[in-house]
Parts: structure tokens; C-alpha cells; sequence
């Protein structure tokens, strides 16, 4: 079942919602009683410092206990003496209970209810819920030692600071639940009133939220159905600060990179296409002009037509390892080797070459090794297409010779070819292109060469493939210089 981002994300920021206050509430149940229960303690503690202040100083004026467990006046005026007459009445203050509070432990003078249960004192009884201990914890005031919710408060003496003595003050159990159920019903309505309101407004908020974070994705999916039905123009607003943005912004640059290979393929198809047309044409030409009895065959004929044939060869071979190289099913054997012998036996192969297309060939290698990781039969390809290129495109007469200097150094880690020649020279809107694939400078004076336009690009590609670079320049000499550095290879590395 398909279910859009839009919906997961409303549902998602409602449940949050939810959850936080689940959790309130929850949280709630469990801290509430300790809350209360401290709010209380803390409450009576300020209410009851200046009965504890008086009751000291009237232990340090005795030097014992013995005037409060005698004389329940005594207990009278420290009440006096602490709190005011409104104070006393609201306590609830009469003779009897302070009668009761003084019977001995164990008694039980509450009066019971109808269950046979005892009543708890009423709110109003606040002094008879009063406790007072010496310092070993024996009962002074009040009945027995009181209960695990009694509130104990120190008596230290203002004089020498030690304690002498406790006051107990238990809460009436009926009251504090009552308190405590009447806070916590007006809290826990409040909650849940305040997480209704919040998981609408969260609902509120998710919908509008949901769609804006939603809608470049909507956007990537129409421009996305409009790129596999083949229109690579497309486009999408990369205006977001944000992941989103990031990704419209890769989009763009893929449909980019997509419309340039396919112009490129298209124009590809076209170059070749032209390429074989040109040297096909050339030979249907011949053939029919020796079927009308025009050309007569002869030797000179048959050198022509294979003239032509070797053209088309080449080309079809260019296109054939072209094709291998881009594929990646160019076979490598990767080995450590002497560059600079390598070199010596191919360049020396051609001298005779250079000699009579009048172009002075000045190449000079290292007497020591350069060990290069790399592939023989692909790097003599490559030193072969370069001398090729010189020989096609570097002009050279008796009177004024051209040139060609190519030297190897090894330098900071590398291994450097430089492979200078003399004019004619490139343009530099032209340096760019000299690896693309059928691109001349000079269409018809390359073709007339034999040459195919694809040498350097077969070149580039053996390059990369040995993990090396080649930038193209002006030359000093007039013609074109390529610098070709290679990884280099310690000679321990062998």
C-alpha cells in the first residue's frame, strides 16, 4: 500500500505530540504524591520554626523536659508565646485534647465511626496532631512516637547547639488525600487540556509543514518521469539551504551531464558516420570509374585503392581500440618497468621516419632506469600514436626542417615525458580539444595525412588507465607541447 511522505510525517509529528504527553501525564501520577507530600513538609517546617525557637529557649531557661511533662500550662504559654489568638483558634486549641495528647501510648481516644473504624481527627484539631521528643527519642508530648508519615523538626538549644529534643507534627491522612486528589484532578485536567491544544496545533502544523518539506521531492519525481521519457533539458529550483537543495542542485548537474553525452554521443555517431563515408566514397569512385572504362586497371590503380584501404583500416582499427579503451575491455598487464628503455627500442624504430619527412628528432633519456607501473604493448601504443601525430602534423622541409624534442626526467616522486614539436602550432581555444574523439585542427589537412582524429584520445585514455596525467600547451618550438607525468615506482618497489 503506498503511502506518501506527506502522510508519514503529519502522522509522525501527531504521535510525538501524543507521546509528550502521555509522558506528562505519566510522569505526573508518579512525581506528584512525593511533590505534594515535600510542598506539605516544607509548609509546616516555616509554620512551626517559631514554636521550636520558643520551646528551645524555654528548654535552655529549665535545663530539662521536666516543665512541659508536669505542667500542661507551661505548654499553654508556649503556644501563647508563639502564635497569636487567631492563630490558636483556627488551630483548634481546647483543654480536652490537649488532655488526650498527653495520655500515655497505646491509648486511643478517636472517636469511631459506624464501621467500628476511628475517625481521623478533623482539619481543626492542628495542635493535637503536635508530637514533642527528647533527644533519645522518648515521647514528651502527644501520643506514642507517631507514624511513618509524622514530620520530625530538630530542636537544637540556641545556647550550646546541640539537640535536645524533636516536634512531630502528623498530617491528617484525610485532608492530604483530599488536597492531594482535588490538586491532582484539577492538574490532570489542565494536562490533558494543554496536550488536547497541542496535538491540534501540532496537527495544525504538521499539514502546511508536511507539504512545503514534501514539495521539492514532488518536484525531483515530475522532473525525474520527465527525464526517462527523454527530455534532458529538465530542470528543478535548487533554492534550499538544505539536503533537498543539495539534491535538486546533483539533479541539475546530472541532467547536464546526461544532455552533454548524449549531444556527444549523437555527434559521435555523426563524426564516424562522415569519417567512413569520406574514404568509402573515394573507393566506389575508383571502382566505378574502372567498370566505365574511365580509369584503366593497372598498378598505379591498384596502389590508389589501397591507399584507400589502408585509410580505412586505420580508422576502423582507431574506432575499434577507441571503443575497447572507453569500455574498459582494453586488456592491462600491469607490470613494474623501464620506461626509459622502453622509449630507446620504440623512438629508435622511427628515426628513419622523421629523417625522411625532414623533422630533426633530439629525444634524450636518463642513463639509470625509470621504473614505471604500467603495461609495455600499451605504452608502446602510446609513444607510437605520439610519434605518428608529429610525423602528420609537424611540417618539415630539406631547407627548413622541423623538430621534435622529447625528453624524461624524474621529478618530485614522478616521471615526467615532455614531447615538444615545431610548428605549426594550436590555438588556445583549440588546446582543450585535442583529446576528443575525430577532432582536427585542421580537418582537411589532417585528412589528406591520414590521419583519424582519435591518436590522442586513444592516448588520453592509456594514460588514465596507468593512473597518469597529460596537459596540452603552446610550445617553445611553435608546435604543440604535452607533459605527461606518471606515478613513479622506488627501484625497491621492483
Amino acid at each position: 500500500m503506498f503511502v506518501s511522505i506527506r502522510t508519514k510525517l503529519f502522522i509522525l509529528l501527531v504521535l510525538a505530540n501524543a507521546v509528550m504527553v502521555a509522558a506528562l501525564l505519566t510522569l505526573n501520577a508518579v512525581t506528584f504524591s512525593h511533590s505534594f507530600s515535600s510542598y506539605v513538609a516544607q509548609q509546616e517546617s516555616r509554620k512551626l520554626a517559631v514554636l521550636i525557637d520558643t520551646i528551645a529557649t524555654r528548654y535552655d531557661v529549665q535545663g530539662n523536659w521536666d516543665w512541659l511533662r508536669e505542667d500542661s500550662a507551661s505548654w499553654m504559654s508556649v503556644l501563647r508565646q508563639s502564635f497569636s489568638s487567631a492563630e490558636l483558634k483556627r488551630m483548634g486549641r481546647s483543654n480536652n485534647r490537649l488532655r488526650l495528647n498527653t495520655e500515655p501510648p497505646g491509648s486511643n481516644s478517636e472517636p469511631e465511626n459506624g464501621n467500628g473504624h476511628s475517625n481521623p481527627p478533623p482539619h481543626s484539631d492542628y495542635l493535637g496532631r503536635l508530637r514533642i521528643q527528647d533527644a533519645q527519642n522518648r515521647p514528651i508530648l502527644g501520643r506514642g512516637n507517631g507514624t511513618e508519615n509524622t514530620l520530625w523538626l530538630d530542636i537544637e538549644s540556641p545556647l550550646t547547639g546541640q539537640l535536645v529534643g524533636r516536634l512531630g507534627f502528623q498530617p491528617t491522612a484525610r485532608v492530604d488525600a483530599q488536597f492531594d486528589r482535588l490538586f491532582r484532578s484539577r492538574l490532570k485536567g489542565q494536562v490533558v487540556v494543554i496536550g488536547l491544544l497541542a496535538i491540534t496545533f501540532a496537527a495544525l502544523f504538521a499539514l502546511p509543514f508536511s507539504g512545503w518539506l514534501v514539495k521539492p521531492i514532488r518536484r525531483l519525481n515530475r522532473a525525474l518521469r520527465q527525464m526517462a521519457d527523454g527530455d534532458l533539458t529538465v530542470s528543478v529550483d535548487a533554492d534550499r539551504h538544505d539536503e533537498l537543495g543539495q539534491l535538486a542542485g546533483q539533479f541539475n548537474r546530472l541532467a547536464v551531464v546526461l544532455e552533454q553525452n548524449h549531444q556527444d554521443r549523437q555527434q559521435w555517431v555523426s563524426d564516424i558516420a562522415h569519417e567512413l563515408r569520406t574514404p568509402v566514397a573515394v573507393l566506389m569512385a575508383d571502382i566505378e570509374a574502372a567498370q566505365d572504362g574511365v580509369r584503366q586497371i593497372d598498378a598505379a590503380w591498384l596502389t590508389t585503392l589501397h591507399g584507400h584501404s589502408e585509410r580505412l583500416n586505420r580508422l576502423i582499427n582507431d574506432l575499434h581500440q577507441l571503443s575497447q579503451s572507453d569500455s574498459g575491455t582494453l586488456n592491462y598487464r600491469f607490470e613494474v618497468i623501464d620506461l626509459a628503455e622502453l622509449m630507446v627500442e620504440t623512438i629508435s624504430q622511427y628515426q628513419t621516419n622523421f629523417e625522411q619527412a625532414h623533422i630533426e628528432l633530439d629525444w634524450q633519456v636518463p642513463d639509470q632506469p625509470i621504473w614505471v607501473h604500467g603495461d609495455d604493448k600499451r605504452l608502446v601504443q602510446l609513444l607510437t600514436n605520439l610519434l605518428q601525430n608529429t610525423l602528420r602534423y609537424t611540417d618539415g622541409t630539406p631547407d627548413q626542417p622541423g623538430q621534435l624534442r622529447v625528453r624524461l626526467v624524474s621529478v618530485a616522486g614522478q616521471s615526467e615525458l615532455s614531447w615538444e614539436d615545431s610548428s605549426p602550432g594550436v590555438g588556445p581555444e583549440d588546446l582543450s580539444k585535442l583529446f576528443d574523439r575525430l577532432y582536427r585542427v585542421d580537418a582537411s589537412r589532417s585528412r589528406a595525412s591520414g590521419g583519424s582524429g582519435l591518436g590522442l584520445a586513444i592516448v588520453k585514455n592509456i594514460i588514465e588507465a596507468h593512473a597518469a596525467s597529460i596537459e596540452a600547451t603552446s610550445g617553445r618550438l611553435g608546435g604543440l607541447r604535452l607533459v605527461i607525468r606518471f606515478p613513479a615506482v622506488p627501484e625497491h618497489g621492483r
